[in-house]
């Protein structure tokens, strides 16, 4: 059985790279041991997204700033919601993973793969045989070393997902994004929510001062934030938990671990592939994505880059076209990353501290409240902030934005690290009038200009 590329994992990566070897004439094939689809279909991207959206739609009807505008939210039965979020699942891993490698012609074949050597795929006995592999398997939540925690089996995203029920009272350990939109469902779905971050501010790798208006916004919804906390153990007590702190502990029904994810690398006899790991457990690959092994490729999680769904897709395309014989370096300066709460957190590039970190005071930062966007305005919402980096010679290094949607507005952004543009060029740009991304000409104007001191529309 020989292909001319074997993919293993059928996420976004691995179908990626099934569907571009299938445009390009290949005869190939994806391996799966488990779900079809891997994280973002199934328990990541679109269940939680669907999950806050309709957390956001019961909130809403409690609280909105429109007078004369009389809602009421009535209940929130989780149940119906775990049920529609489960269909639209189904739905999408049928249509656009099913569907997909099937029109293209790329084989599925369910099973646990396992190297025989450096040439050789094992799954369900059989032996398969191919010109290049692509390793796209993902990555799994891990649990932190916390004495108890392990033993207590706390819910990590994968059960908060599917929850067994709709908790009266639930602490999250971390605060990062998957910990902070978890969170939020929850409280805005009544549950009481305790968020414990052990840096000293939530999301640890965006800018301090967005993620302490972040943080206002969340506790003025009644979620109770700690950080700097160091959690010394778990235990389970019937039907709840303890978390032990210096000096206090946090009691609730669930307790979520949101600690972070490890690549899925287990069962697959790497070493008798000869295919190297890195200290956390990553495939190494150089900048084509080729792992140790010659003809062995990986691309997502699995290989250690940054884990967003479109990272893995763009690279797991590019590590077909590198096995089929290509050379196509990794290129990851304008990575953008979303947190999805409500105000969500965008950032692209870098943060003011990454930046003066990197080229000194020589740095210029301006930045946009909320309350003078217009769009903002009328919508009666001006939670958030804008806040733009460029260097001496006024090219943009980086964009942070903290606003309802803030990802829909990033996009230009993106393009302007990427190409590395001057801050006029986004003043120069047409920006339609009433929009979130009006944001972005208004905050680069600010870097010469008094923006309250303008008309509304200048």
């Amino acid at each position: 059985m020989k292909y001319d590329l074997i993919i293993v994992g059928s996420g976004s990566a691995g179908v990626a790279a099934a569907l571009e070897a299938a445009a390009r004439g290949a005869k190939a094939a994806v391996v799966e041991g488990g779900t079809l689809g891997g994280t973002c279909v199934n328990v990541g991207c679109v269940p939680s997204k669907a999950l806050l959206r309709a957390a956001e739609a019961f909130h809403k009807a409690k609280h909105h700033p429109f007078q004369g505008i009389h809602t009421q939210a009535v209940r929130a039965e989780l149940p119906a919601i775990i049920r529609q979020k489960d269909r639209l699942v189904e739905e999408l891993r049928q249509e656009k993973y099913a569907d997909v490698l099937q029109a293209a012609g790329v084989s599925l074949i369910q099973g646990q793969a396992r190297f025989q050597d450096e040439e050789t795929l094992e799954v369900n006995g059989g032996a398969y045989k191919a010109e290049g592999y692509v390793l796209a398997t993902g990555a799994s939540p891990t649990l932190p070393p916390i004495p108890g925690l392990a033993e207590s089996q706390p819910w990590t995203y994968l059960e908060a997902l599917f929850p067994d029920i709709h908790p009266e009272s639930l602490v999250v350990i971390g605060g990062g994004p998957i910990g902070l939109e978890i969170a939020q469902i929850y409280a805005r779905l009544c549950t009481r929510v305790t968020v414990l971050e052990a840096t000293p501010y939530l999301l640890p790798a965006e800018d301090p001062e967005l993620s302490r208006l972040l943080r206002g916004y969340l506790e003025d919804e009644g979620m109770e934030i700690q950080t700097g906390i160091k959690v010394l153990g778990v235990e389970r007590q019937g039907d709840g938990f303890s978390v032990h702190t210096q000096g206090r502990t946090y009691q609730a029904q669930r307790l979520l671990a949101a600690t972070g994810r490890k690549p899925r690398t287990q069962g697959l006899n790497l070493e008798a592939a000869g295919v190297g790991l890195g200290s956390r457990g990553e495939v190494l690959v150089d900048e084509y994505l080729r792992s140790t092994n010659p003809r062995i490729f990986a691309a997502g999680d699995v290989a250690g880059l940054p884990q967003f769904v479109y990272v893995a897709a763009q690279y797991g395309r590019v590590a077909a076209r590198n096995a089929l014989g290509g050379r196509e370096a990794l290129e990851l300066k304008a990575v953008p990353r979303v947190t999805f709460t409500d105000p969500a957190l965008a950032t692209v590039g870098l943060t003011e501290m990454e930046a003066r970190h990197l080229h000194g005071q020589d740095v210029r930062v301006s930045r946009l409240p909320l309350d003078l966007l217009p769009k903002a305005l009328v919508q009666h919402d001006p939670r958030g902030l804008f806040k733009l980096v460029v260097d001496a010679e006024g090219t943009v290094l980086g964009l942070s934005v903290l606003a309802p949607e803030a990802g829909d507005a990033l996009q230009e952004a993106v393009l302007a690290v990427r190409f590395g543009l001057h801050y006029r060029d986004l003043i120069d740009t047409f920006h339609p009038y009433l929009t979130l991304a009006e944001g972005i000409r208004l905050v680069a104007q600010a870097l010469d200009t008094e923006v309250g001191m303008l008309s509304c529309c200048a």
